[in-house]
């Protein structure tokens, strides 16, 4: 059975096209309460230190989607995150996804950086056109 497993771009519609997803949640209010008050246990197989996930509606969407986090001990130094998908609060930072998939968080958020690394190869190869028209040959 061929299954489509992707790393989608915001605003792009995979539901009912058969394609398994994960995607970067946008930080809100909503949202940044509902990690401060999750399950937290630690991450033994990431980077992070600590891991949840829960089921999580946002406003606007139709229906509850499951939603995976990974939250990093902020130092005092440290500078607001840079990456996109990181988003930060007063002594923590978070990585946050939302997938259809129920493999396990560590493993979610290591396929997740998959596309992270190739588009650094791409970035880097001979050929890429991004410079040219401003546009990444993956999106």
């Amino acid at each position: 059975m061929l299954q489509r497993i992707g790393r989608l771009i915001a605003g792009f519609r995979y539901e009912n096209k058969g394609w398994h997803y994960i995607i970067v949640a946008r930080k809100t209010a909503r949202l940044t309460e509902q990690l401060q008050t999750s399950d937290w246990k630690p991450s033994t197989k990431t980077d992070a230190e600590e891991q949840c996930e829960f089921l999580y509606q946002p406003q606007g969407w139709a229906k509850a989607h499951r939603f995976l986090a990974l939250r990093y001990a902020r130092a005092e130094e440290d500078e607001k995150p840079e990456q996109y998908q990181l988003f930060d609060t007063p002594g923590y930072i978070y990585r946050v996804f939302v997938a259809d998939m129920d493999d396990p968080v560590d493993l979610l958020a290591w396929f997740y950086n998959q596309r992270a690394g190739a588009e650094n190869l791409i970035k880097g190869a001979p050929g890429d056109r991004q410079g040219v028209s401003g546009a990444s040959p993956l999106h």
